[in-house]
């Protein structure tokens, strides 16, 4: 991916002219998750949406498959060893074109479970 992006990947929104393509990414929800059993209640669900924004369909499709690949099905910690344990899972995608004609994006949405470092 950092071969396509290099170091465009922002939160939320990209930078008023920004060179494409790139990336945004946002959590979208965090819903509370509720269990009887102690051991389990700390596992977290995120919902984050990343987009792949290009200058064209296929630029958008091709980095939004880059970033599949590389996100879902994740297992394991982010932020090194001693991150966040989890697991992400891609649960929708996606095409839009933006108010601007040579914009193009693709969507995906990822569920992230986790478990947040004790504390």
């Amino acid at each position: 991916m950092t071969a396509l992006v290099g170091t465009r990947v922002y939160p939320y929104a990209l930078p008023q002219l920004p060179t494409l393509p790139a990336i945004t990414y946002a959590l979208t929800s965090e819903p509370t998750e509720h269990c009887q059993n102690e051991t389990y209640s700390r596992i977290k669900r995120a919902n984050v949406r990343v987009q792949c924004w290009a200058t064209s369909w296929d630029g958008a499709i091709a980095l939004g498959a880059v970033a599949e690949d590389c996100l879902d099905g994740f297992k394991g910690f982010l932020g090194g060893a001693t991150g966040v344990r989890c697991v992400v899972t891609l649960t929708n995608s996606v095409d839009l074109g933006d108010e601007l004609p040579q914009w193009k994006r693709r969507i995906l949405d990822f569920e992230v479970w986790y478990t947040p470092p004790p504390g």
